[in-house]
């Protein structure tokens, strides 16, 4: 303690707080101002825990020991002693503390909720490590660890996964312990590369941000536990508001949730379905407009949008980039495959993009060509495929749109269905519920039938980044036929016109469905955009 430092947890038994071991360093910290001290926490019960009496024959019993600290009577100094058993021979229970070399300073702190646009990241996280955080979190509705941020500067020092994985999910405070940067030694703060104080608060103050793990904080993880409701901050849903938006891009992510509607046409008496409509989206009306700000949003961030966007599209996500390109100044340069509807390059032509027309079945067939097109004209290729930013912006708002919906009414999902083009809207509800409630969720995945071809929807083996990261129930396959008979079934009994894939899921859902259950149906669109294919469809039906 002499250098600053405290060197070793204390013991305390688990189910009532009682401390066994280091109660002499407990009072020198409290006299030091402390208000947090590390522990180790055993089963006091275990009979691999001996309690034995300094003085002599006395003895001294476990019950009298958890007594005397519940009571707050203090046994006199050298009372008792604990040993712990390991195999044949009892050693000084002091022996399972760890050494957690914990600066005094950062224990004087007090565990602050603040609120999370104060903290400032020097560095990026983790992908994989801030989804495990967020499953953690999301399953126990606990907050474990504290976020270690500089006294002077709110840059965050330490625990980067939870930071982020806080911002998932969409917390409005974070639990915060502050230190002074500059009291920390050399050996606190570790880097592959030779990353120091100065680099991180300048990064954290100026950016550009650092690569993920360039550095982490030489400190045994701190223990709290904040319950994840108390970091919330939920929009009132009751109250209606004025709905007036200072922007047109306000106009997208301000009008979120987008409904979650009633079918009473496939509801039954124990069976209730609903339909999240994405069409209610402002400029693709389609769950696209998500996908494509949340694109342009991380390149700006990372400072990586450039005056052109490049970007192989069916149409929607060419809709929604140049939409809201168009707002911030930035050209649209999309790639479509020929077989798209003819409708598309009208649309996009309003919206002043260049459409290049591919001879490519699919989508995603198209990236190499896009991806060679915008390094040779020094342009930025998104990637909606292969960009996080697409998975994430799905867990942090869509699928806890859905959870939060129906929890309102009392209601936990049975099913979700939805189907699969990127994968990364139904990969991250999948993540999402899966996560929380585990397999008491279905989640079904909607694909083209072989040799079918359905807008906005493809096969699996073609290949989805996000799908290894979660476990579907089932994959159902539907015919373009079946997707319009969909479309027609939802038009003529519920007044919505939604597009193919939409119908593919209404398809899907008739498959698969049982007579009891809560049913979420994942519409990505509506109809206005696929006159095509409606038109050939009457016209063979004739």
């Amino acid at each position: 303690v002499s250098s600053g430092i405290l060197r070793k947890a204390i013991t305390v038994d688990e189910s009532t707080q009682v401390i066994l071991n280091g109660s002499h360093r407990y009072e020198v910290l409290k006299l030091m101002g402390c208000k947090l001290i590390p522990v180790v926490y055993v089963n006091y019960n275990s009979p691999d825990i001996v309690v034995e009496c300094w003085c002599g024959n006395s003895k001294l019993s476990k019950k009298e020991i958890l007594e005397a600290g519940l009571s707050g009577r203090k046994l006199p100094p050298k009372s008792s002693r604990h040993l712990i058993r390991r195999g044949n021979s009892l050693f000084h229970i002091s022996t399972i503390e760890k050494r957690v070399d914990v600066p005094l300073d950062l224990l004087k702190s007090d565990l602050e909720l603040i609120n999370i646009r104060e903290v400032k990241t020097a560095m990026y996280a983790n992908f994989d490590e801030t989804l495990t955080s967020y499953a953690r979190f999301l399953k126990t509705g606990i907050i474990d660890v504290p976020l270690i941020l500089d006294r002077a500067t709110n840059i965050l020092l330490g625990d980067y996964d939870a930071f982020y994985a806080l911002d998932l999910l969409s917390a409005n405070k974070v639990p915060a312990l502050r230190v002074d940067i500059d009291q920390l030694g050399t050996k606190f703060i570790h880097s592959s590369k030779e990353i120091t104080k100065q680099i991180i608060i300048d990064a954290g103050l100026r950016g550009p941000k650092l690569p993920p793990n360039s550095f982490k904080l030489n400190l045994e993880p701190l223990r709290v536990s904040v319950p994840l409701s108390d970091l919330m901050e939920y929009r009132d849903m009751s109250k209606k508001s004025m709905r007036v938006f200072e922007s047109t891009i306000e106009l997208l992510y301000e009008n979120w949730p987008t409904p979650l509607v009633k079918l009473k046409s496939l509801s039954v008496s124990e069976r209730t379905v609903w339909a999240k409509l994405e069409s209610y989206n402002p400029f693709s009306n389609s769950i696209k407009d998500r996908v494509g700000w949340a694109l342009i949003s991380d390149a700006l961030e990372r400072g990586e949008l450039k005056n052109v966007l490049y970007e192989a599209t069916s149409t929607n996500t060419g809709i929604a980039l140049a939409s809201i390109a168009n707002t911030l100044g930035v050209k649209s340069k999309l790639f479509i495959p020929g077989a798209v509807q003819k409708t598309s390059d009208v649309y996009l032509d309003v919206l002043g993009a260049e459409v290049i027309r591919l001879p490519v079945g699919l989508t995603v067939e198209a990236l190499e060509i896009v991806d060679a097109e915008a390094k040779a004209h020094g342009g930025s290729h998104l990637n909606q495929f292969e960009n996080d930013a697409n998975f994430k912006v799905h867990l942090k708002y869509t699928a806890r749109e859905i959870d939060e919906q129906l929890k309102s009414l009392g209601l936990q999902p049975t099913c979700i269905i939805g189907g699969l083009g990127t994968s990364g809207h139904m990969s991250a509800i999948a993540f999402y519920f899966k996560s929380k409630y585990g397999d008491d969720v279905k989640i079904i995945g909607v694909q083209p039938a072989p040799n079918e071809v359905i807008p906005g929807i493809r096969r699996t083996e073609t290949g989805m980044k996000w799908l290894h990261r979660v476990r579907f129930d089932e994959i159902v396959d539907v015919t373009q036929s079946e997707a319009i008979e969909g479309v027609i079934k939802i038009a003529r009994n519920e007044g919505l016109l939604i597009g193919l894939s939409a119908g593919a899921v209404v398809n899907a859902f008739q498959k698969i469905a049982k007579d009891k259950g809560i049913y979420v149906l994942v519409f990505p669109d509506s109809g206005y955009k696929y006159a095509e294919y409606f038109e050939k469809h009457f016209f063979e039906k004739r």
